[in-house]
């Protein structure tokens, strides 16, 4: 099953110490920055560990969003999302549907777990 990020709320006007610990809570790198459904990007564990080097967590976690994440549709086979993941060099790859809207995440690790389990 895929991993989706467990706690309902987006990151968007999270500050960055609680983008990480929503990152560290979920075991992941990476977390999708959603606004009124749509996702801007994503913020990554080392962009806050950049900002926290420089004394600057106070920042929302909009304020540090990268470009967009790689996205797939829940229908798309999971050789898809690997060569998104592949091609991208991300850990995560957005499900959306076919309006944009997010409806989850997959992960290297969740394709890694599932292809040890087969």
């Amino acid at each position: 099953m895929p991993t989706a990020i467990r706690d309902g709320r987006t990151v968007e006007q999270a500050m960055s110490s609680q983008a990480a610990r929503m990152m560290a809570q979920n075991r992941v790198t990476e977390l999708p920055v959603i606004v009124d459904q749509r996702c801007l990007g994503y913020v990554s564990y080392l962009d806050i560990l950049q900002r926290y080097v420089k004394g600057l967590l106070g920042a929302r976690a909009a304020d540090i969003v990268r470009t967009p994440l790689p996205e797939v549709r829940p229908d798309a086979p999971v050789s898809e999302a690997v060569r998104l993941l592949r091609e991208s060099g991300r850990q995560l790859v957005l499900v959306t549907t076919s309006a944009g809207m997010p409806v989850g995440a997959l992960t290297a690790r969740d394709v890694s777990r599932a292809r040890a389990a087969a």
